[in-house]
């Protein structure tokens, strides 16, 4: 048995007995079936109120049964919520393993979507459910995400005067920030509307070809004059996706 596949038994066996536990589910590649060797471990448990510690307790102890615990990290701690992230020692560097609990609530999931789904491991509770595609996009409210990013593009005057600068740093980190993310967002509105907030998450496989390559060619800039130079194309392919949109209704008038 892999590391990997241990790992998910080890876990599912210390943790399905627990009555506070209600669910235990995978997302992310083993999800999808697109694993390899270069791919984390997304596990996410919901549990009762009132147990979040305990059963993160004893989903670290559950993986230290399988070696020694060379790093971890609470990345999120909050009343009904944590994100602990932990390595064992011997395996791949790139084999973390991501844990999210959750409590009284599991996911919610688009039935037939093909980037995001879980393999639910035990669910005591019924927690996670599906949706048709349709309900999910009405409950997206594009038209008013839509119109938060043209206004967020209107304001690309700020990179004026880090071009009359020449201040290279503010100049990239501006682009980016006043163009290249609002431009990610609509690509996603676009061509996957059901996860318009996934940013670059594996966006090389999200979009299409001739689409990726000219958004790459906008990132690949070595000076300010570069940067000046690309951010009129970097608009222009905005204002393209935004007509897109709407003209095909999605985003609303």
């Amino acid at each position: 048995m892999s590391s990997r596949n241990s790992i998910i038994a080890t876990l599912r066996a210390h943790l399905e007995p627990n009555p506070n536990i209600l669910a235990l589910w995978l997302e992310g590649a083993d999800a999808t079936g697109a694993v390899d060797e270069y791919s984390d471990l997304d596990l996410c448990c919901s549990v009762i109120a009132g147990s979040l510690a305990q059963v993160a307790d004893q989903a670290e102890q559950a993986l230290a049964s399988l070696g020694r615990i060379d790093f971890k990290q609470k990345l999120r701690a909050e009343k009904d919520a944590q994100h602990l992230v932990c390595h064992l020692a011997g395996t791949s560097a790139y084999l973390l393993v991501d844990f999210n609990l959750f409590v009284d609530r599991g996911s919610e999931f688009v039935a037939g979507d093909a980037i995001e789904q879980p393999l639910v491991l035990f669910d005591k509770a019924n927690v996670i459910r599906y949706v048709s595609q349709q309900e999910r996009l009405t409950s997206l409210a594009k038209h008013q995400r839509l119109q938060a990013l043209k206004d967020t593009v209107a304001q690309v005057s700020r990179l004026d005067k880090y071009f009359k600068r020449d201040e290279f740093l503010e100049a990239f980190g501006y682009y980016q920030k006043w163009l290249l993310e609002p431009l990610i967002e609509v690509l996603r509105m676009q061509y996957t509307p059901l996860h318009p907030d996934y940013f670059i998450v594996h966006i090389s496989r999200h979009l299409p070809s001739h689409v990726l390559h000219r958004l790459e060619a906008l990132f690949q800039v070595n000076s300010v004059a570069e940067i000046e130079s690309k951010h009129q194309e970097a608009l222009k392919f905005f204002e393209e996706t935004v007509a897109a949109l709407t003209s095909a209704g999605e985003g609303g008038a």
